[in-house]
């Protein structure tokens, strides 16, 4: 049993810093990737402009630089700490912002040869390993403010998924449902009335002379706006 736990120990000792956590180190950075894509999209929802395949790719990439700069800052990013992983250099700490950029550029390779040749050379080329921090430790808690940040804008930006654009909003009021919302007592999809009829509402008194057209035609938004 001794000699058992000595080979252990020692492998544990030996073991590679770019094969360390492999698969949780993989798994926060498919989840890092998609939470960039989802704030990116977000982003371009709340500005209200066109979502093309290109601005939301240019949108996507440009929020994953962003993230990989601060993780590389911070050594934090959301699903690294959900996962209780810390990315840092050879002496445990930080690895700063520029390298923390350049990752951004060599983690998808890793995505795709890390579970094949069972390392992430990227991280190996940067000199960045991960860290293992237990979720609740002092050290994790240390980092709460990081993850919160990035778990705000992905809130922030389902609920720009969710709630209809200006456009999409007053586009709605003007075809044949909007009409029915307006003046039907059952509308045909309440949800998306209301929400529509809402934005409507704070787009007329923001002073959107278009809103204020609409409202004006509309009873439903009209008594909404006299509350």
């Amino acid at each position: 049993m001794l000699g058992a736990m000595s080979d252990a120990l020692f492998s544990s000792e030996v073991e590679p810093a770019d094969t360390r956590y492999l698969w949780r180190l993989w798994l926060a950075d498919v989840l890092d990737l998609a939470t960039s894509a989802l704030v990116g999209w977000g982003a371009l929802r709340a500005v209200d402009v066109d979502r093309t395949p290109r601005s939301l790719v240019v949108a996507a990439v440009v929020t994953w630089g962003v993230m990989s700069l601060v993780g590389g800052l911070s050594g934090w990013t959301l699903w690294r700490g959900m996962v209780g992983l810390r990315l840092v250099d050879a002496s445990g700490n930080t690895a700063g912002p520029v390298r923390g950029f350049v990752r951004a550029f060599l983690v998808p390779v890793d995505l795709v040869l890390g579970p094949v040749l069972q390392r992430r050379y990227g991280d190996r080329l940067l000199k960045m390993q991960p860290e293992a921090v237990p979720p609740l430790s002092r050290k994790w808690q240390r980092g709460l403010g990081w993850q919160g940040a990035w778990l705000a804008l992905a809130l922030a930006s389902v609920w720009f998924l969710v709630m209809p654009t200006r456009r999409e909003a007053l586009g709605y009021l003007k075809k044949l449902d909007g009409w029915k919302c307006c003046h039907v007592k059952t509308p045909p999809s309440a949800f998306k009335c209301s929400s529509s009829v809402s934005r409507a509402v704070n787009e007329a008194n923001g002073g959107d002379p278009e809103a204020q057209k609409i409202v004006a035609d509309c009873p439903r938004a009209s008594a909404e706006m006299g509350r």
